[in-house]
């Protein structure tokens, strides 16, 4: 089923649920990782051909991301910025694309008994606070600005 592009709709600039001024695209082709395996969680990315190509713009709310290059690595404690729907304060889904920076931990830190319980490998990137309530489902602080 969620291998089939007919079933997936991308909606592009999406910062409200539900849906509201967002453009909304169809799937034309999903290229899943060479070495993913469904019963593991490494190499969980796939690319999502559109079936009309998108076009950015620097006054519209679409823009790009920035992914990291090929061997590009970075240090721990590095900030990064995570997105999310998550819970709020009242363990309410947010209606509102919320944001917020958070450093990245190591993978030695991730897999300690009261962390991840080495579940973490080392295609996998770790961020967040140990002490928690700041993740991608608990997103407080920030909210997306546009």
């Amino acid at each position: 089923m969620f291998a089939d592009p007919s079933m997936w709709t991308v909606h592009v600039g999406l910062t409200e649920q539900p849906v509201n001024r967002a453009q909304s695209l169809a799937v034309e082709q999903i290229v899943y990782h060479a070495r993913y395996r469904p019963k593991g969680l490494d190499y969980d990315i796939a690319l999502m051909k559109l079936a009309i190509p998108l076009k950015f713009s620097s006054i519209g709310l679409v823009e790009p991301i920035c992914l990291p290059n090929h061997g590009e690595d970075f240090a721990e404690g590095t900030m990064c910025w995570i997105s999310g729907w998550g819970a709020t304060e009242g363990d309410e889904t947010s209606v509102v694309l919320r944001s917020a920076m958070v450093p990245l931990l190591s993978t030695k830190t991730c897999n300690q008994p009261e962390v991840y319980h080495g579940y973490i490998s080392s295609w996998m990137i770790c961020a967040g606070y140990l002490e928690g309530g700041i993740d991608s489902c608990q997103v407080q602080l920030l909210s997306f600005k546009h």
